[in-house]
């Protein structure tokens, strides 16, 4: 009965307390990624396609992100690059993505930093970006959510003690 509900509503908030732990460990893995790319060889790279490209969910609207195509060469090896920077990713906010995809078509060539240990690897942009910040702070948003509802929970089930420990009742 009751212990069945208690394991049961353990295992609920088991799973959101997982998707806000994996969001920030993604957001953290991003961010390290990215700062590493800082540190990356670069090579000049062209520009072969460019777009803002939008997705519509049904339930959160419309999402817009550029989508780019960008060749390079490394030790007279081609590869193609779709990576704008690590744990860039769509948004809501058209402006934002518009200005990026400008920026990047009216571009002759643009510095492509590469992996060297694996150079089909690589990004435009490093560091901390938007998309990273975003998800930490919603990851972190969600974590604080989710201890709090726990905690309010586990108190209205437990025994008042504050009132049966001072609660003086004469027989």
């Amino acid at each position: 009965g009751r212990h069945h509900i208690a394991i049961e509503f353990a295992l609920f908030l088991a799973v959101f307390f997982i998707a806000g732990f994996a969001m920030v460990g993604f957001g953290l893995r991003s961010g390290v990624r990215a700062n590493q790319a800082k540190y990356w060889p670069t090579v000049n790279g062209t520009i072969a396609s460019c777009r803002v490209a939008e997705s519509t969910a049904s339930d959160s609207g419309t999402s817009y992100q550029v989508e780019v195509r960008y060749l390079y060469a490394v030790s007279g090896r081609n590869y193609e690059g779709t990576r704008i920077a690590f744990g860039y990713s769509g948004s809501s906010g058209r402006g934002a993505h518009q200005e990026i995809a400008a920026r990047l078509n009216s571009a002759e060539s643009v510095l492509v930093h590469y992996n060297p240990r694996n150079p089909a690897t690589a990004v435009l942009a490093y560091g901390w970006n938007r998309s990273i910040i975003l998800l930490l702070v919603f990851g972190i948003t969600w974590l604080l959510f989710t201890t709090g509802f726990s905690l309010l929970v586990f108190m209205t089930t437990r025994p008042d003690t504050g009132i049966l420990n001072t609660l003086v009742t004469i027989p």
